[in-house]
């Protein structure tokens, strides 16, 4: 028997039989890109996350599940410029442990007006979150699709009337933000927290430290707690979608942004190149 919001039915509305397990136990991932001019210029990146997540939950990857297939599947529902979720999770059947290890996807956008990286934007505003502690485990790098811990920081940034909150894991260093993942500067050195320090493994990170290594600057991993991130000179997010934003504030630090326009300018560069290609 079935209770829906007050309405009693014999049994799950067939709209949610396939969604169960995405329903009742978070049992799947995403991955969220952006196409630009019907592009998905970094999609090899998202790609290779997706692929090892998939892996990583145990599904039984169909034989078709390619590449190329997810590629051209994107394509025909993003023709100019829009934000992408690619959704999956695991078909019906059991409780905790699955009885069917097959995956379903579904694809979904949201337009877009601009067809690049938006920039720095006006700066940011970040405290740091009280009410979260992320996990580190064998799921952390990857985009789950239970989102709880996000939602509450979330939440509490705006509760504190912030852009952002930057979160710790759970032995108490600097990890990510809510969206995006985390860079600090100090002199000409970069720093990222440590890919085994819980964050999700950023696509545009990832390829923000390959551009910025490639430009002659010194990229370190560090492990970080807040006292280093509050003897920074510059603070940046990076995300897919949105790019690399400045942090204008964090626990009442001001940051600077000049090497971080320069970084906004080489991954600029970079999209108008990779465009250029696949035109």
């Amino acid at each position: 028997m079935i209770n829906l919001n007050g309405q009693l039915l014999p049994e799950l509305p067939e709209s949610f039989v396939l969604l169960q397990r995405a329903l009742f136990y978070g049992d799947g991932l995403f991955e969220t890109l952006r196409a630009f001019e019907g592009q998905v210029p970094f999609w090899p990146l998202h790609w290779e996350r997706f692929s090892n997540g998939v892996k990583v939950l145990g599904f039984d990857i169909p034989s078709n599940w390619t590449e190329d297939y997810f590629e051209t599947e994107i394509k025909s529902i993003s023709p100019g410029n829009a934000r992408i979720r690619l959704t999956v999770w695991r078909s019906p059947g059991g409780l905790y442990l699955p009885t069917d290890h097959m995956p379903q996807f579904i694809i979904t956008t949201e337009s877009m007006q601009s067809g690049v990286f938006e920039g720095l934007g006006p700066g940011l505003e970040l405290c740091l979150c009280e009410t979260v502690r992320l996990p580190v485990d064998s799921l952390s790098g990857i985009k789950t699709l239970n989102g709880a811990r996000y939602v509450a920081a979330a939440n509490e940034a705006r509760a504190k009337g912030v852009d952002d909150v930057l979160l710790l894991n759970a032995h108490g260093r600097v990890c990510e933000a809510t969206g995006s993942n985390v860079i600090w500067l100090e002199g000409d050195k970069v720093f990222v927290p440590p890919h085994t320090d819980g964050q999700v493994n950023g696509t545009l990170l990832k390829l923000l430290c390959s551009l910025l290594r490639a430009e002659g600057f010194e990229v370190r991993e560090k492990p970080a707690y807040v006292a280093d991130i509050l003897g920074a000179e510059e603070l940046l997010l990076t995300n897919a979608v949105r790019g690399i934003r400045w942090v204008r504030k964090f626990e009442g630090k001001v940051f600077g942004h000049e090497k971080g326009l320069h970084f906004n300018y080489i991954l600029g560069k970079h999209l108008a190149e990779k465009l250029a290609q696949k035109g």
